[in-house]
Parts: C-alpha cells; sequence; structure tokens
C-alpha cells in the first residue's frame, strides 16, 4: 500500500484526485478523513512559526511511518506542488527542471493521470528536478536580500551535527550549482526516510531554539528556506554515499494564475 501525504497551511480550493492523506500546519485541522494535525505532534509555539514553513509536518509523517512497514512507497506533497509520471533517469540532469504549471481546475479534472503516485519499477528515489543555479548554493542564497548567509552556514553546522550532512563534503556541496528546490517533496520507501527525518527534525529544532532571530524585512519562511538548502545537499550526498537508484520528476504546480505562486 502507498501513503500519500499532503502538506496543507489551510483548506485546498480545488479537488485532490487520488487518496492522500492531509496534514495540517499553523492550526489548520484538517477536515478530510483521516487527516492528522501538526499541532497534535509538536507544540502549538512550532506550530504556529511561519518560519518553519512546511517542516512542521516533519514529525507527523515520522509518527505515522514509525507505525508502518519499511517497504511502503511513501510520496509527499504540498497542496499545490507534486511530483509528475514525467521522470528522468539521469538523475542529476536539469532537463526537467520547468514547471508544468496548471490551473485548478484542470489539477481536479487529470490531477490523477498527471501526478506520480507509485514508486518506478528498480528505483529507490524519486526527486524534484534539479536546477542549474547561475553561481553556487551557498551564493544563490547569499545574494537574495530577504535572505542572511549566516542562517544558512549555522543551519548546515545543525546538519553536521546532526549527522544528516557529512562535514567533509560540505564545502564541495556548498560550491555546487546544482540545487533540488522543493525536495520536501521527494518519494522514497518509508524505511530510507526515517534516520534522515530523525536526523534533519533534530537540525531543524536546533536551529530554531540556538540560532534563529527575526529580522526586518527577513523571508517570512526563512527556516525551510535555509533547509531546503540543507536538505538538497543532504539528498546529493544520500544518493552518491548510498548509490541508490534515483530519477527525477518535472515538478507540477497548480497556479490560479498561470504563473508561479508560492506554497506552504
Amino acid at each position: 500500500m502507498t501513503a500519500h501525504f499532503v502538506i496543507c497551511h489551510k483548506a485546498p480550493i480545488w479537488n485532490i484526485p487520488f487518496e492522500h492523506t492531509q496534514i495540517g500546519v499553523e492550526g489548520y485541522r484538517p477536515e478530510s478523513e483521516g487527516g492528522l494535525c501538526a499541532s497534535d505532534f509538536i507544540s502549538h509555539q512550532l506550530d504556529s512559526e511561519t518560519a518553519l514553513g512546511a517542516l512542521r509536518a516533519l514529525p507527523v509523517i515520522q509518527h505515522e511511518l514509525e507505525k508502518g512497514g519499511g517497504t511502503t512507497p511513501v510520496f509527499v506533497s504540498s497542496y499545490r506542488v507534486f511530483l509528475t509520471k514525467e521522470l528522468n533517469y539521469d538523475w542529476i540532469s536539469p532537463a526537467l527542471q520547468d514547471f508544468n504549471i496548471v490551473s485548478p481546475e484542470k489539477f481536479s479534472a487529470e490531477g490523477n493521470t498527471l501526478v506520480l503516485r507509485e514508486m518506478p519499477p528498480d528505483i529507490d528515489l524519486v526527486i524534484p528536478s534539479p536546477r542549474l543555479l547561475p553561481d553556487t548554493v551557498m551564493g544563490q542564497y547569499s545574494r537574495l536580500p530577504s535572505h542572511h548567509l549566516e542562517d544558512l552556514l549555522l543551519g548546515v553546522s545543525c546538519a553536521i551535527r546532526s549527522g544528516l550532512l557529512n562535514g567533509k563534503l560540505v564545502p564541495r556541496l556548498l560550491s555546487s550549482n546544482t540545487f533540488i528546490a522543493y525536495n520536501g517533496i521527494f518519494a522514497s520507501h518509508a524505511k530510507l526516510r526515517l534516520d534522515y527525518y530523525e536526523r534533519l527534525w533534530w537540525a531543524v529544532e536546533e536551529f530554531y531554539k540556538t540560532h534563529y532571530r527575526p529580522r526586518f524585512g527577513y523571508e517570512r519562511r526563512v527556516i525551510d528556506f535555509v533547509f531546503e538548502r540543507v536538505t538538497s545537499m543532504a539528498l546529493i550526498q544520500m544518493v552518491v554515499d548510498q548509490k541508490l537508484r534515483c530519477a527525477s520528476s518535472r515538478v507540477l504546480l497548480v497556479s490560479e494564475t498561470g504563473g508561479y505562486v508560492n506554497s506552504v
């Protein structure tokens, strides 16, 4: 049986036309059958912290996976961002980096056929298609005016201490121009995620408790943005170190405007 979790900070205004489990963050309690609420698994303070973004769903998914078998295929999406069936088995290639942007109406009608919902044969991991940056992971983060480079470096430090990142590989990873955006929606079997999630959540909590400092003009989901870079590096490291069979997927984005919009 496949598990598909969809993270929401509010009730989706379009139909998600396949079986899934909604996870509500930021106080949202899904009304759908079997829906889960992050505030039942983490403190109200953490659940109400917008800076954490979709990371607030990690302990919920971890809890659910610990109840099931390690071979269960697991898919994670936000309510508007999904992996598609358009795959590239040269996983590091950016060939599929452009979004497939669809209207809510098209998603409601065709999402069942567009969204990847089964693990491909002989594949351990499906990631969003990597993007090639004009500079580096560190350079890209530091040049955004609403970000502060020290946050990324402190997040990396927390990830090294949790064992999520290998400190000896970090200089090379930070200097790479390969970035996996929206990487929280990767697909894999449950066993692969359990240790990964445990180390990631430890690093996130440590950053929040020790280093997080709101600033004027800050990106509102700053911790989520920091760890999007950290987890991009961690996934690349994991594929290479564990010699995983990996594919990349074009990302589907549901948009009311026909253009790019932020997710959770």
